[in-house]
């Protein structure tokens, strides 16, 4: 019952108005936690029914994935609102002051970085024409910049079609928009014989299992024109937010390092490239197909 009390003392530090400290705490708590993967469930368990979790959930960012409205962790509004540090909600003076401090988590942070980087990356593939695919593009907020300009060679993959409703309010008709599953548009195109000069997905390869990351590898390496480029970002284990997004986000993520990502590039002969963001939360794999 160390747990409970615990989580008394963080619930009165919030409703005193110290949010801040009280989310370090709790977030350090979790993280240790969770190494332990004995105790871990009953530690995940007994937060879930204590007070301070509907308390945690006020903060639209944190509720928003716990509640899946979409059916999915991660979903594209959720990562809206990690890039906009804002929410469309309306929250409570907890609430509040739980957004303040979950959005500028490191992990948070991570995915902004990531978000700029593929913004200078599709940003200057396209001005010089190169074909383009993105999997699982969300609602490709690294695109803005491109708004009411000719996209028309770039192709967007997501299976959520919400996701796509909101490129083409914002894009209009311009790019190729694909409501299809990653790995059955993946299929089709390899059949077809289309060739892209970049391929990159973000956010994909942090829920797929091992056997469909290699898939996911050979198609899109069988999609990629000679001297190709294909990127993928996933997160890092060990960062400091792992045990907070898993038992009060309710956000897995199949976690990988550069060794790994490096072995699935090895296994269909690409040569790989990798690096951290500065957060040391994602890190980046960038793959080249031979001339």
């Amino acid at each position: 019952m160390k747990s409970e009390r615990f989580f008394d003392q963080i619930l009165e530090m919030i409703e005193r108005g110290n949010a801040a400290q009280a989310m370090m705490l709790l977030t350090g708590k979790l993280y240790n936690a969770v190494e332990d993967s004995e105790s871990w469930p009953q530690t995940r368990a007994e937060l879930r029914q204590h007070t301070l979790y509907n308390v945690l959930l006020e903060d639209p960012y944190t509720g928003r994935s716990a509640r899946r409205p979409r059916g999915y962790p991660g979903d594209a509004a959720l990562i809206d609102i990690i890039y906009d540090k804002a929410s469309p909600e309306p929250m409570t003076r907890r609430g509040r002051e739980v957004f303040n401090v979950a959005i500028e988590f490191q992990a948070s942070e991570g995915v902004r970085q990531r978000r700029a980087y593929a913004e200078t990356l599709v940003t200057k593939a396209w001005a010089e024409g190169k074909r383009i695919l993105v999997l699982a593009c969300g609602h490709f907020r690294e695109g803005d910049t491109l708004i009411g300009k000719d996209i028309t060679n770039i192709t967007l993959v997501d299976q959520d079609e919400e996701s796509l409703a909101v490129i083409r309010r914002n894009h209009g008709d311009g790019p190729d928009l694909q409501a299809a599953n990653v790995v059955r548009y993946l299929r089709a195109a390899v059949a077809r014989g289309d060739q892209f000069d970049l391929i990159y997905t973000l956010g994909l390869t942090d829920y797929l299992e091992d056997r469909t990351m290699d898939l996911l590898h050979r198609l899109a390496k069988a999609s990629l024109a000679p001297n190709g480029v294909f990127l993928l970002a996933n997160f890092l284990p060990g960062h400091l937010s792992v045990g907070w997004m898993d038992a009060v986000m309710d956000w897995q993520l199949i976690y990988r390092d550069e060794a790994e990502l490096t072995a699935f590039a090895d296994a269909i002969g690409l040569a790989a490239r990798t690096w951290r963001d500065e957060t040391d939360s994602i890190v980046f794999c960038e793959m080249t197909a031979p001339g």
